[in-house]
C-alpha cells in the first residue's frame, strides 16, 4: 500500500508522512474499497436472484449476501469443549507421571 492506494504523488512523500496521516489516509482508501466491494456484490446479487435460479439456495435478505463487516461466526469448538479437552489433557499427564 504505497503510492496509488493512498494517492500519493511520490515515494518520498510516502516516507516523509506522519504516522496519523497514513492512518487518515489508509482509512479513506478502506473506506472507498468498501464501497467498490458493496457495488459489486450488489450486481452479483441481483445476478443471482435472476428467474432460473431455486429460491431455497437464495440468501434470505440482501443484507445477508452483501455482509461485508466481517460477522464474527461461532467458534468450532464451544467453550465446553475446550474445558473437556483441557480436563482430558491434565488426566493424560497425570496418567503419564503414575506410570
Amino acid at each position: 500500500m504505497a503510492l496509488f492506494e493512498l494517492k500519493c504523488p511520490d515515494l518520498d512523500y510516502v516516507y516523509r508522512m506522519s504516522w496519523a496521516e497514513f492512518r487518515i489516509r489508509l482509512f479513506a482508501f478502506l473506506r472507498t474499497d468498501k464501497q467498490v466491494w458493496i457495488k459489486t456484490r450488489e450486481i452479483a446479487f441481483n445476478a443471482l436472484i435472476a428467474p432460473n435460479v431455486d429460491p431455497k439456495h437464495l440468501p434470505k435478505t440482501r443484507n445477508a449476501f452483501i455482509n461485508l463487516d466481517g460477522a464474527k461466526k461461532e467458534p468450532l469448538v464451544s467453550e465446553a469443549n475446550i474445558k473437556r479437552i483441557k480436563e482430558a489433557q491434565e488426566e493424560y499427564k497425570n496418567r503419564l507421571k503414575l506410570a
